[in-house]
C-alpha cells in the first residue's frame, strides 16, 4: 500500500522541479511545431517546401490555438500538451500510412468508413484477433497517458480573466481557420469551371495536413455552381427535346445484374483453361454487347453503383469523396424514382451486410421500395468465402414470382469479391483449372480463384435467363456486366500477361451484355460512361425519361465518356475537351439541383419522370 503514495510523492517532486519544467516547456513547443507535419509526409522535400511557405504561419496558429484552448479549458499545461500533441501526431501518422497505401491523404470523413474497415477485417481475418489487438493498444496508450500526466508541469493561470481572454482568442482563431474552406466556396473561388471536381490532395500538399484537415471538417466538398435558380433550370429543360410518351401498357421487368469485379478474362492472353469460363456471356455478347467505363478500378463498388443508379457522373465530385458516405442523406431522384413514377416496384438485392457503404440509408433515399440484404435473405449458402451468385438468383426468382406489378430489380453480387485467395474453389468438383506460363504458382492460384467466380456468375446469369424463358410470359430486359475490373495484384498480373492497361480508359473498361425477350432497338455501342446506364435502360425499356435523363441522352450523342482519366469526346475521336462547355455547365447545374438543391427539374412541366400519373 506504500507504493502508490511513494510514486505520487516522487511524481510531485519531478513536476515541481524548475529545470524539468523549463526543459519540458521548450521541448513541448519544439515537438508540437516540428513533428506533426513531418510525420504526415515523411518526405524532406515536401516538409521543407511547406515550412518555407506562408501556410506554415497558419499551421503555427492552429497548433498554438489548440494548445491555448485546452490550456485555458483545463488550466493544466501538461494535460493541454497531451491533448494537442498526441491526437495530431497520431492523425499525421495515419495520414502518411493512408498516403502510402491509397495515394490519398486522410480526410475528416474517413472516420465514417471505419465500420467498413471492421466489416472487411471480419471477412478477411479472425475478428477476435482484431478486437483483442485494438483493446490492447488502447489500454496501453491510456495507461501511458495516465502515468505521464502525473509528471507533467501544470503552469496554472491564476487569473480567471486571462483564462477567458485566451480561451476566446484561441476559439475564434480555430473557428476562422476551419471556416476558411467554406468561406472559400461562398466567395466562388477559382477552379470550379472544369469538369473534374476539386482535387483535395493538392490542397493538403499546399496547406499542410493539419490546416487542410481542419478546413474540411467544416465544409464537405460539393459541386460548385453559379446562377442556380428555378429560372435557370427551367431554361435548360425548355431547350431539351420534348419528352416522348411511350405505350402505356408496355412495362417490361427490368433486371440489372451487376457481377462483382466481372471482366471478360478471355481477353487476357497466354492463359489456358480446362473448360470455358463464360460460355453463356460470350453467346449473348454476339447479340447485344455494351462497353461501360467504370469510375473505379479494383474496388469501390459504391462509386460505380452511384453512377449506375443516379446517372450522376462521379467526375464532377472531388476524387477523394465517396458520395454514398458523404451525401444522399435525403430523398434523391434516380432511375428507381423515374420507374416508380410509371408504376414499377424498385427492389435491390445484395447478399452482404445491410449497413455496408451505408446502403441501409442510401438505397431507400434513392427511391427503392425494398432493399433485401444478407440479413433478409432466405438463400444464403456460401461459395468460397461469400454468399453464392446462385443464391442471389434464387432470391431474384422469388421476387419475380411474387410480384404482380412490373419490377426494376437491381442485383449486386458478392461471391467474386477480392481477395482472390489461392485454393478458394479447390473443394468444389465443378471448378475449372487455370494456368499461365508467365505467372508463378501463387499468381496462377489467384487467377484461378478469380476465374471460378466468373464461371459461377456466368452460370447464375444463364439460370436466370432460362427461368424467365420457361416460366414467365412478361416482357423482360436484363442488363449484365461488372462494376469494375478486378485488382489482380493491382495491375501486376495484367502486365505479366501482356494485357495493356496503360491507355487512359483501358483500366476502367467493363464489358456487358443486354438480353430481352421482346424486340429492342439497340443503338451503336460506342462505349459509355456508367452514368449513362439509367438513361439507356429507360430507352431500351421504352419508358419515359425525366428532364435529367433526356439531358444525358442529348449529351451522350457527343460525349460518351465523362471520366477523370479522359475528359474528352471519345465518340468523335477528336479529343475535344468539354470541361468549359455549355453542356457541362448545364450538367453541373442539373446534378446540383437534384443532389443539393431544390429539385426544380423534377417539378418542370416537361418532366415525365416524376410527375406523370398516366402510367400508373
Amino acid at each position: 500500500m506504500k507504493l502508490i503514495p511513494s510514486l505520487l510523492n516522487k511524481s510531485r517532486k519531478i513536476r515541481t522541479n524548475k529545470l524539468w519544467s523549463i526543459t519540458f516547456l521548450w521541448l513541448s513547443v519544439i515537438l508540437l511545431v516540428a513533428l506533426p507535419e513531418a510525420a504526415a509526409w515523411h518526405d524532406a522535400s515536401q516538409y521543407f517546401s511547406f515550412v518555407t511557405s506562408p501556410f506554415a504561419a497558419v499551421f503555427l496558429l492552429v497548433i498554438f490555438s489548440l494548445l491555448g484552448f485546452f490550456y485555458t479549458l483545463f488550466n493544466h499545461y501538461g494535460l493541454a500538451w497531451i491533448l494537442t500533441f498526441v491526437p495530431i501526431t497520431l492523425l499525421s501518422q495515419i495520414n502518411y500510412m493512408k498516403s502510402v497505401n491509397n495515394s490519398k491523404p486522410l480526410f475528416p470523413w474517413d472516420i465514417l468508413i471505419v465500420w467498413e474497415g471492421l466489416k472487411a477485417a471480419n471477412s478477411m481475418a479472425d475478428p477476435r484477433r482484431v478486437v483483442c489487438l485494438t483493446l490492447a493498444v488502447s489500454l496501453t496508450c491510456l495507461f501511458c497517458a495516465i502515468v505521464i500526466l502525473f509528471i507533467l508541469p501544470k503552469f496554472p493561470l491564476k487569473k480567471l480573466q486571462k483564462r477567458w481572454t485566451l480561451f476566446t482568442i484561441c476559439l475564434v482563431t480555430l473557428a476562422g481557420i476551419g471556416l476558411q474552406q467554406r468561406l472559400g466556396h461562398w466567395s466562388g473561388k477559382s477552379g470550379h469551371d472544369s469538369l473534374q471536381g476539386a482535387d483535395l490532395a493538392s490542397e493538403y500538399h499546399q496547406k499542410g495536413f493539419l490546416v487542410a484537415f481542419l478546413n474540411n471538417i467544416t465544409g464537405l466538398p460539393k459541386i460548385h455552381v453559379e446562377d442556380y435558380s428555378q429560372e435557370t433550370i427551367d431554361q435548360i429543360a425548355d431547350n431539351l427535346p420534348k419528352a416522348e410518351r411511350h405505350q402505356d401498357n408496355f412495362r417490361p421487368d427490368i433486371i440489372v445484374f451487376v457481377s462483382e469485379s466481372y471482366f471478360d478474362m478471355t481477353k487476357l492472353p497466354h492463359i489456358t483453361y480446362s473448360a470455358p469460363i463464360n460460355p453463356f456471356f460470350r453467346e449473348l455478347k454476339q447479340q447485344h454487347s455494351i462497353r461501360w467505363f467504370s469510375p473505379s478500378f479494383g474496388g469501390q463498388t459504391a462509386n460505380a453503383e452511384f453512377e449506375m443508379i443516379t446517372g450522376f457522373p462521379l467526375v464532377l465530385f472531388s476524387p477523394q469523396v465517396i458520395p454514398y458516405r458523404l451525401y444522399l442523406r435525403k430523398k434523391t431522384p434516380s432511375v428507381a424514382t423515374a420507374l416508380n413514377a410509371v408504376g414499377y416496384k424498385s427492389i435491390m438485392i445484395h447478399p452482404y451486410h445491410k449497413a455496408f457503404w451505408s446502403r441501409n440509408t442510401v438505397i431507400p433515399n434513392l427511391g427503392f421500395d425494398e432493399f433485401i440484404a444478407l440479413e433478409d435473405m432466405k438463400h444464403t449458402a456460401l461459395k468460397g468465402e461469400f454468399v453464392s451468385d446462385d443464391c442471389l438468383v434464387s432470391e431474384a426468382i422469388d421476387v419475380l414470382e411474387r410480384e404482380q406489378q412490373p419490377v426494376y430489380l437491381y442485383l449486386m453480387t458478392i461471391q467474386n469479391h477480392y481477395p482472390f485467395e489461392t485454393g478458394r474453389y479447390d473443394r468444389y468438383d465443378d471448378a475449372v483449372k487455370v494456368r499461365s506460363n508467365r505467372l508463378n504458382d501463387a499468381e496462377n492460384g489467384l487467377l484461378e480463384s478469380y476465374a471460378n467466380g466468373i464461371l459461377d456468375s456466368d452460370r447464375a446469369l444463364k439460370r436466370l435467363v432460362e427461368h424467365i424463358e420457361l416460366h414467365s410470359d412478361r416482357p423482360t430486359l436484363i442488363l449484365f456486366h461488372g462494376d469494375h475490373l478486378p485488382s489482380l495484384k493491382g495491375s501486376e498480373i495484367y502486365n505479366k500477361l501482356g494485357y495493356d492497361l496503360s491507355d487512359n480508359l483501358s483500366r476502367y473498361e467493363v464489358d456487358g451484355v443486354v438480353w430481352s425477350n421482346y424486340p429492342m432497338e439497340f443503338s451503336n455501342n460506342a462505349g459509355y460512361q456508367m452514368c449513362y446506364m439509367p438513361m439507356k435502360i429507360l430507352e431500351w425499356a421504352r419508358q419515359p425519361m425525366s428532364v435529367y435523363f433526356r439531358f444525358l441522352k442529348q449529351l451522350s450523342e457527343d460525349n460518351t465518356t465523362l471520366h477523370a482519366a479522359e475528359n474528352c469526346d471519345t465518340a468523335s475521336n477528336e479529343n475535344e475537351n468539354i470541361a468549359s462547355s455549355e453542356a457541362v455547365r448545364c450538367l453541373r447545374l442539373l446534378v446540383y439541383d437534384l443532389m443539393f438543391g431544390k429539385a426544380y427539374s423534377t417539378k418542370s412541366g416537361n418532366d415525365l419522370g416524376g410527375t406523370s400519373d398516366s402510367h400508373k
